[in-house]
């Protein structure tokens, strides 16, 4: 069902004439790397900054052009899909001339044995899902192989609640090298063991995601990208954005206090006595330092301020403007109304779940709390967000 969002790694069952060799194929996995910097500008498909490189050596000049030759057809496919993915889901479409009459696609719970059907599937995925792809990265695996790695934004569009759904992954487009087209094209994906197809663990996660009813409010928030979704938690890369910040009374991050000293500053309590919009969601930071008391932030509207220093000076020496810095978080959801042991617990199974991977972390969480009071606690959306060191996809 879903085109570019899962199953499994390397293609099997077609073989080709061209067999170089491990040596050959190890030079090749690292000579061609497409990698495309996340921001969460994001359009269809983002493509920034794309880089192609092609190892060198010494002995360059002594390897034959025939030897060569799997590296310059898949730095130029790489190229290709580059551009080509930018239209996976427009008008235009893909390029249909470099897949194979029948092409091999499977994912975790799609399966399809021509290029008619791979075509119909990616038009589904348009019309009922309205899906947004991120490209991240593009990689050879073998000498026959590229490999890319992304993110699917998707609102399920025929469900009264429309749900957002969110798939990370990677796709693997096997190449005859005689025809030059795509004979197989296999994905994963992050948040699940089982890749094969018909994956039941697959089908799960798509109606866990369809059936969450989690609502968030259409105000200006934070821009990120989610860069991996599992099945616990997503790790998203954020941009920095505006805070106008005030302590607490408390440690206790699920209080409401100090929301009417912000609610005060952004509705004319300020130097220029002007209102500012209302944003989502609202922060309340861990306790930190000998006060142990936790900090409220709500989100400055980034569309009409673009730093801090553009922001109204405050009048109340209680609230602070600061910027965020651009980071990579693990985000974990907390349902309904969650209490103080709600939050803590979410904070140390998601630290534990990070640790098993081996992400590191810094000290200190966040609770992100997007929705009015009076929403009910099945359609609240809440989350713990823990900032990371040094993570890359």
């Amino acid at each position: 069902m879903v085109h570019c969002v899962g199953l499994s790694s390397a293609a099997g069952g077609h073989r080709h004439p061209l067999n170089r060799g491990r040596s050959n194929a190890h030079r090749l996995k690292n000579s061609i790397v497409i990698g495309v910097p996340v921001s969460a500008d994001a359009g269809r498909v983002q493509r920034r900054g794309l880089r192609a490189s092609q190892a060198t050596s010494s002995s360059s000049a002594t390897r034959g052009e025939d030897d060569d030759a799997p590296i310059d057809f898949l730095t130029r496919m790489s190229s290709f899909l580059a551009e080509d993915l930018e239209h996976l889901f427009d008008e235009r479409g893909i390029d249909k001339s470099v897949y194979a009459a029948d092409v091999n696609f499977e994912d975790p719970i799609t399966k399809y044995d021509s290029i008619n059907g791979y075509l119909a599937n990616i038009q589904m995925l348009r019309y009922v899902f309205s899906p947004e792809f991120i490209l991240h990265q593009i990689y050879a695996v073998s000498e026959t192989t590229l490999e890319t790695r992304w993110t699917m934004n998707m609102k399920f569009r025929i469900l009264p609640w429309q749900p957002d759904l969110t798939f990370t992954g990677t796709s693997q487009y096997e190449f005859d090298l005689q025809t030059e087209k795509v004979v197989r094209h296999s994905d994963t994906w992050d948040s699940i063991s089982d890749q094969e197809y018909f994956s039941v663990e697959g089908l799960r996660d798509l109606v866990r995601q369809a059936t969450n009813l989690a609502q968030t409010p259409d105000l200006e928030t934070p821009k990120y990208v989610t860069l991996k979704r599992l099945s616990r938690y997503e790790i998203r890369s954020y941009d920095p954005y505006v805070v106008c910040e005030t302590s607490t009374s408390s440690g206790d991050v699920t209080s409401g206090n100090g929301f009417n000293e912000l609610a005060g500053f952004i509705f004319g309590g300020n130097d220029r006595k002007e209102t500012m919009s209302m944003t989502t969601p609202v922060y309340t930071t861990s306790p930190r330092g000998e006060s142990g008391q936790a900090k409220m932030q709500f989100v400055i509207e980034g569309s009409k301020y673009k730093t801090a220093g553009e922001v109204p000076g405050v009048s109340s020496s209680s609230v602070e403007v600061s910027q965020t810095a651009a980071g990579i978080c693990a985000a974990a959801a907390v349902p309904g109304l969650p209490s103080e042991s709600d939050v803590r617990e979410a904070e140390d199974r998601l630290r534990r779940e990070l640790a098993s991977e081996g992400i590191e972390c810094e000290d200190g969480y966040e609770l992100a709390r997007y929705n009015e009071p009076f929403v009910l606690p099945p359609f609240r959306r809440n989350e713990v967000l823990i900032r990371l060191k040094n993570f890359q996809l």
